[in-house]
């Protein structure tokens, strides 16, 4: 189950340990990457080793939310999450910012440490607090005048287990974080997926995912294939971690697709 979602993704996780990646999207153009990340670089605060293991914590406590991060930079279009230490008769106040990569600013948020001993983990889980919706698609209110793609997603319908909600849910996010907005009603483009599951080797199923972008209207611009095995009966469980995996490695050529219509 240990194949490639696609040789972005995997590079800016190459520092986070082995996951399961059974699918992948082949043919990515790097010409056409996003503005929006595709991940999170967090940048240590100073030089020193407390910092880079508040860093690391922080990246860490990102991984856990599904979210790519690393504290190096290791793709283009990455946010960037960085903070400004001053002190304070008390101790320390930190100034978090979550950045775009251009250096526009998405959202902030200010941590007051007391004393001079840093709980790394507990830091960490607090700016993951107050930064974490901004990465989960609540758009902040400074970029409401930008001209963001709109992508209404057909919800699916037919696979095994929860993965009609699960894929779904798990598209719609990372759409958002790949700078395009998905709506519900009236939209830019339209995507849908079509799925099957087949046998596969003994003890093995084969899951396929065309994922159609279609302009507003109707007319299909493309599509992006995906195929992985999976263990026979894993699908029909909850799908869990599986479900972002997949929709990790279908997201880049559908910001392909929909880049390439809009620079026409």
């Amino acid at each position: 189950m240990k194949r490639l979602i696609g040789a972005l993704l995997l590079a800016l996780l190459a520092a986070c340990g082995e996951i399961p990646q059974p699918f992948r999207h082949d043919g990515i153009n790097a010409a056409v990457i996003p503005r929006a990340a595709r991940g999170v670089v967090v940048r240590p605060l100073d030089d020193g080793p407390r910092a880079a293991r508040l860093a690391e914590a922080l990246a860490s406590k990102l991984r856990e939310d599904g979210i790519p991060a690393a504290t190096r930079e290791v793709v283009p279009g990455a946010l960037v999450i960085q903070g400004e230490v001053a002190p304070t008769p008390a101790g320390q106040a930190i100034r978090w910012v979550l950045a775009q990569p251009d250096g526009g600013i998405l959202g902030e948020a200010t941590q007051v440490v007391a004393g001079s001993a840093w709980n790394v983990s507990s830091m960490a889980a607090e700016v993951m607090d107050k930064l974490g919706p901004l990465l989960h698609g609540e758009m902040p209110d400074n970029l409401s005048a930008v001209a963001i793609p709109t992508v209404r997603l057909v919800p699916l319908s037919g696979l095994p287990g929860d993965g009609d909600t699960a894929l779904t849910a798990a598209m719609r996010r990372l759409l958002q974080r790949n700078g395009l907005k998905p709506v519900d009603g009236d939209a830019d483009f339209t995507l849908r997926a079509q799925a099957g599951v087949t046998p596969g080797k003994p003890g093995e199923e084969v899951l396929a995912l065309a994922w159609t972008v279609a302009d507003r209207n109707g007319d299909d611009l493309g599509s992006a294939a995906q195929q992985g095995a999976v263990p026979r009966g894993m699908l029909a469980g909850p799908w869990g971690s599986l479900a972002n995996d997949i929709a990790a490695g279908g997201v880049d050529g559908v910001v392909e697709i929909v880049r390439a219509a809009q620079g026409k």
